[in-house]
Parts: structure tokens; sequence; C-alpha cells
């Protein structure tokens, strides 16, 4: 049976969860979630909220799911001692540094590899499967042939987002918000950039052009379970409790029946939309997943403005709408589907169906009213006191024991309780006086009902004895169905430690070499280039000609940076490509499904840069000498580490990488008439060159607004530089007087950065 995953980011969240039969819920810690925002739990009511969950049948994932620092990799210990103890039934993992020591602290419990490690195809899945994860969390854009794929190639269970907002960009593979405020996404506090204006090239069009519409697929549950889904996510651990129950509740429907009416898409809308809904990108023309109208809540269209008049103070509106509108409900209004302002209904008169209300602010005769907060819905799925579990009772009772079989969820519980009752000639005990008092549960979480009882004759029961038992009962059951709702203990993974790295190096003998400078290009003049025979040297894909290959015969530090992202068309591609390439010619892997094919295929091997590698655990985990660190860490913490490695110090930055296709967007062509050409978004802050990436499908690579600046003399020993001069014109110049310069002074004409070098990311 398919899972439904609701979110908790709170305690009243998790109930609205659990009573509206979710089979699972997710939620995070006080430290290394990506939604440090949420109210959150903590190690110390971890365990209390697990119970709770696992009473109701309902499981529970922990979220560690942040890229973690070197120094602060010991603090991850005392959170997986506590899963383990809890009874959590899985951990999300982003950062591999948690692995080894999952595997040994905690190893009761399931790895699932979040979202942000940026799974999308059966390679990247295959190297998880190796890692002794159990789950994988597919990125948003991955679409259904690839979940097939991954399916069909591996063990994996798959959980797959059906329900909630977008990231723009990949996921993982998100820099913006860490690169303007120091907030970073990897880290759980992305002030999301993406959801404001920003200007664009091609047309000169204004607007919200990063925004996606929150996504739903409830129509297309079916399709997605047939592909292999096993685990349908709804996102949203900064939602509201009633936010979650409706969501849970509509795909508890679905799943269970396979319907859906018009009212239950209009109340998903109600509770929170952004832009009308999206079906994603499996199921979505690739021009139509961006709202540029508006960034937030839209609510549901329920009418317009029919009048407006000042009346001292306040303006009152007459409202138009077959909607009831109710005292308390929260409304937008909208002129040219641009959000003008809203308000909080106060009706002053009702007639069928037009309402006078008062607001504050002017609007204006034909303007829409959409409806973003609706009382009667929040109260609908409140929950202020939780569904009680119901148990069948079978009572035996004779003098001397209390003997019951308790049914509860298809399980039978056997409980016995030794007695010793009088006989008794006047004051006998009826059947019906036991079930009344049993029937006393309260409080509790259960319900008792279908007593039957059989009772030795003319016994004499004190009720303070019969409800002592039923309080032992309650007691007894909530311990035995906490207890078959738990993950079996087991010893210490045979993954666990550096069991698993000797294991990957003896199977697939890695290629990895000392590091060393590091050049990325498009295409590069050899004869012009003037640079250590160690340096190495990487291209772009679809870049290799015949006088690269010819260059190959003599060299082996030539490497091939392949597309961070693709889908099944895409890899067939690809692979086909590398089959061309002598076995000299590295892999840059900015990608698990690019680490995978170099060890698996015995090619040498860079850690790139979107690898993402903040600490030593991750690097000796991949069995990596030669890797690029994370441009997020400062001097100190890259030290912290104490690898050799290399840095990002010139060039521009990917700051996102796109798989929707904003051209179509932008100009309104289509594939058979392409208007691409490359283009920029602007912002108050400056001027992102966005480019493309073509293999089957297209992608699109989104560059800082500044040039990465860092000289060679600013780097501590064991560090080496990493360029890219992809975007850069005389690039082949500026690599020479970069390497070969370590004061290299560098042009003023554009606009500079350290990025986070020096200062840092929170």
């Amino acid at each position: 049976m398919v899972e439904i995953l609701s979110p908790a980011g709170s305690i009243d969240a998790l109930k609205s969860a659990v009573a509206n039969r979710a089979d699972a819920v997710y939620l995070g810690l006080e430290q290394f979630n990506a939604r440090l925002k949420a109210d959150n739990f903590s190690t110390q009511n971890l365990k209390e909220w697990v119970e709770f969950c696992h009473l109701y049948g309902v499981k529970v994932y922990v979220t560690i799911n942040t890229l973690i620092k070197q120094k602060e990799v010991p603090l991850i210990d005392n959170l997986l001692i506590c899963c383990e103890n809890s009874g959590v039934d899985a951990i999300i993992i982003t950062d591999l540094a948690v692995v080894a020591k999952a595997h040994k602290l905690c190893p009761s419990v399931a790895l699932h590899a979040s979202t942000q490690m940026g799974v999308h195809n059966y390679l990247g899945a295959k190297f998880l499967q190796e890692l002794g994860f159990s789950r994988v969390v597919l990125s948003r854009e991955c679409r259904l042939e690839d979940i097939k794929e991954i399916k069909q190639h591996t063990n994996l269970e798959i959980e797959y987002f059906v329900h909630g907002a977008l990231c723009v960009s990949f996921s993982g593979g998100c820099l913006l918000s860490s690169i303007a405020s120091g907030n970073s996404g990897n880290r759980g506090l992305c002030l999301q950039p993406c959801r404001k204006e920003y200007t664009e090239s091609l047309t000169g069009k204004t607007g919200y052009l990063l925004s996606p519409k929150d996504q739903c697929l409830i129509e297309e549950i079916k399709q997605l379970i047939e592909a292999g889904v096993d685990s349908l996510k709804i996102e949203g651990r900064l939602k509201s409790a009633e936010y979650v129950g409706v969501v849970t509740a509509k795909y508890r429907k679905v799943v269970d029946s396979f319907t859906i009416t018009t009212e239950d898409i209009s109340e998903l809308k109600r509770v929170f939309n952004r832009g009308g809904f999206s079906k994603g990108y499996s199921f979505t023309d690739k021009g139509k997943i961006l709202y540029t109208k508006s960034q937030n809540n839209i609510g549901e269209r329920i009418g317009e403005i029919i009048n407006s008049t000042k009346s001292k103070d306040y303006f009152k509106l007459e409202i138009k709408s077959d909607f009831e509108l109710k005292n308390g409900d929260g409304v937008k209004i909208f002129r040219q589907d641009m959000e003008v302002g809203g308000f909080e209904i106060s009706i002053i008169e009702k007639n069928n169906n037009c309402y006078k209300v008062y607001s504050k602010y002017p609007f204006s005769r034909g303007d829409i009213v959409s409806i973003t907060t609706d009382t009667a819905l929040q109260k609908k799925y409140k929950v202020d006191v939780m569904p009680k579990i119901k148990v069948d009772l079978n009572c035996t009772i004779s003098n001397s024991q209390v003997k019951i079989d308790a049914k509860a969820n298809n399980h039978i519980f056997n409980y016995l309780e030794v007695c010793n009752f009088e006989f008794a000639k006047n004051s006998i005990t009826s059947i019906d006086e036991i079930k009344n008092q049993f029937n006393k549960t309260g409080g509790t979480p259960f319900e008792f009902s279908n007593i039957q009882v059989e009772m030795e004759e003319k016994l004499f029961i004190p009720k303070s004895i019969v409800n002592n038992i039923r309080r032992n009962l309650i007691e007894f059951l909530k311990g035995e169905i906490i207890k078959i709702n738990m993950p079996v203990k087991k010893e210490e993974s045979v993954f666990a430690g550096q069991n698993y790295l000797l294991n990957f190096n003896k199977k697939y003998k890695i290629k990895s070499y000392d590091n060393s400078d590091i050049i990325i290009a498009d295409k590069i003049d050899f004869d012009g280039l003037n640079c250590k025979s160690t340096t190495k040297i990487v291209l772009n894909y679809n870049n290799f000609d015949k006088i690269i290959l010819n260059y190959v015969k003599n060299h082996n530090n030539l490497y091939v940076r392949l597309p961070k992202i693709a889908m099944k068309a895409d890899l067939e591609v690809i692979l086909k490509f590398m089959e061309k390439l002598p076995k000299s010619v590295g892999i840059y892997a900015e990608n698990y499904y690019q680490y995978y094919l170099a060890v698996t295929t015995e090619r040498p091997l860079i850690g790139g840069l979107g690898l993402n590698i903040y600490n030593r655990e991750s690097v000796e985990l991949l069995g990596l000498n030669s890797f690029v660190v994370s441009s997020e860490l400062t001097k100190s913490e890259i030290n912290d580490i104490g690898l050799s490695c290399s840095v990002f110090t010139f060039g521009y930055l990917p700051v996102m990488y796109f798989c929707h296709c904003p051209i179509k967007h932008f100009t309104g062509c289509n594939c058979n008439n392409c208007k691409y050409s490359d283009y920029s978004l602007s912002d108050k802050y400056g001027e992102y060159k966005v480019r493309r990436i073509k293999v089957v499908n297209c992608y699109f690579e989104m560059l800082n607004n500044s040039c990465h600046a860092i000289a060679k003399n600013q780097l501590d020993k064991d560090m080496f530089a990493c360029i890219d001069i992809s975007a850069l014109e005389n690039s082949v110049q500026y690599a020479n007087n970069y390497l070969n310069n370590p004061c290299f002074i560098f042009d003023n004409s554009i606009k500079l950065t350290k990025g986070q070098f020096l200062r840092g990311i929170k």
C-alpha cells in the first residue's frame, strides 16, 4: 500500500497529520534540519512524540538534512543516539558524514536519502543503494520514466513530492540565498530571494520570474503508484496545522478510493496555493511551471467587487459571490491578476449572494476577490481531540482471574490479571455493570466497543477493582501497540565506520589523484595555455573535438564536466558519449550519478563543486584524493577539514539550475520554433547570466552576478585553485595570468566578490 507522508513542523501539525490518517510524518530537531524556522521538536521530547505516533500506527522520519561543517560533525552523535533510543523509523540524510555514523550509532533506523542529494536517475540511485540506504527521496524534477528506471534497477523505496511548494532550482543546487545574505538553503535558512521580482533581458518583462506555482498531483496518484512511487510526500513543515490536515485528508481519500471531487480541489486551493497549482515536471508543460504575477498564496477566486463607496474612515465594498463569506475570513484583491491588497471580512449586510463589507483601503469595481483564509475550513480540520482507537474486548472472569482478549487494528492482545473475587448471595455484580465500567475510557486514546463478557456466577466485584483493571488494561495496550510499531532492534550495521569505504574501494578501484589547480572551460587553446603539467583541465560536455582527442593521446590531465542533470533520454546519450572517450579522460563529478559512473567505469575522478563537500567524512566515504570543497566554507572552515583540496577562486559561480524552460515562458515559443539566446535576469543587486545546457532536454545554469576573485596568494598551504573561465572572454589569457601570478590583480571593470571565503554562512 502506498504511504502518505505528511509534514510535522509543530506538535499541532503532527497531531493534525495523525488525526487525518497519515501513514508517516517527517519532522526536524533543533539542529541540522532544512526547516530551522519551523517550531520543530527536540531531543528532549522526541521519544514522547514518536510513541504518540506509534500508538496510532504512524511512522516517524527525522530530518538530518543539512550540510555539516567539520567542527559540527561530533554533534551528530547525540542526534543519532536519540533517534535510536526514541524508536524513530528512519532518518532523512543529505550529508554523507551522517551515513557511516548512522550505521554505527542507530542501526535500527532506516536511512532515507534526502531530495537535497539531487538523485534523479538510476545511476545515482544505485550508488545510494550500495551506501545502505533503503529509500530515496527523488528530486522534484524527476519524471515518470526515471521513476520507472530507478524501480527497475534498484530495490530502493521511492519517495516523491506530490503537493506543496516547488523550488525553482534543481534540488540541492541552489546557492542564491547563501550568496545574497549568508542564509544558506543548504543549512535550512533560505530567505527565498527566488520569490522576489526580476527583469529578464529577452523581452524586458519584470515580475516574479523565479517563482514556481505550488504543485498538486492529487489527480495523478494512480500514475505515480503504477510508476513505482512508494511514498507520497506532502511539503509544508512551515505551514499551519490546518493546512496539514486538509492536504493529508484529501490525499488519504484519493489513495483509499481513487475519487476526487471539485470541492476537494477547491479546499486544497483555499488552504494554500501559489499560482493556481501546476502538476510538476512530469505532467506540466515546461513553460508553465512559473507564476510570475504573485509570489504568495492566491487562494481561490470566489467573486468580484461590484461597488465601492467611502464612509468615514472606511470603505464600504459590495462583493458578489456564491461562496458563503463569514466574519473573520481573509481575502485578497486582484486586478489584472496582480495582487493589490487584502483584508479580513467584517460583514455589514448580506443579501442572497451579495455582501457588504468594510475595508480600510479603496478597491475598484471589477476587482477579483479571492479567499485565502476560510475560517469554516480551519474549524473543520482543527484537531482539538484526537480520534479514539477502537478496541473490541472479549472478557472471561472467574473468581481468581480476569482474562481479556483485546482486538485493535487487526492485532489481538492477551491480557491477564490475577484476582481474588468473593462469591456473594446478594450483591452480585452483573455483566452490564462490568461493561459500563469498561466503557469509561474518558480522556484515554481508546474506545472500548463490542464488549463481550463471560463471568462465573454469583461473583461480587467492586467497581473500584473493575476501574483499576480497566486502567491497567489501557496502559498495557498502549505499551503493546507502541511496541509492535517500533522498528526492530538490530546490531551495528555491516556498513558501519570504514567497512563501506573498504568494500567500495575494493570493488571499484577508485581512481582519484592528488589535488592540484583546476581549469574549467568550454573550448580551450592548448597551444596558448601556459600551466603546469599537473593542472587538471575540465571541459564542459559536448566540447570534445578531434583536436582535444589528439591532446588526450599524450596527456592524462583531461576531465569532462557532464550535465549536473540527466533524465532518462539524456543519460542514454551521455553514456554513449562516454563510451567514445578514451579511458584516460576523467569525470568532474557534480552529482552522484556522475560519481557512480566514474568509479564503475574506472575513470579518473574529481569530486566537483556540486557535491557540496563540507567535511572530511564525506571525502573519505567517497574515497576522494582530488576534490573541490564547497564554496560556502570559509578559509578557516576549509582548514578544519585537514585535507588537501581545491577551492573555487575565480569565475562566475553557478547559483541555480533550472529544469523548466524560461525561454518558452518569456517568449511563448515552442521547441520547434525555439527562440533561445543567452540571456540574463536582473535585480537590484546586479545581473545574473543564464546559460543553456542541452542534451536531449534543455537545462539552464544561472551564474552569480559577481565574479569570484580570490588570488592564489590568499590560499593557505594545501589549497589549490579551481577556476571557471567558461563565461569569460579572453579565457585562456585569464587562465595564464591567474595561474602564473600569485598576486594576480583582477579586472575592476567587472563586479567582484570573494564569496563566503572570508565572511562565511550561518
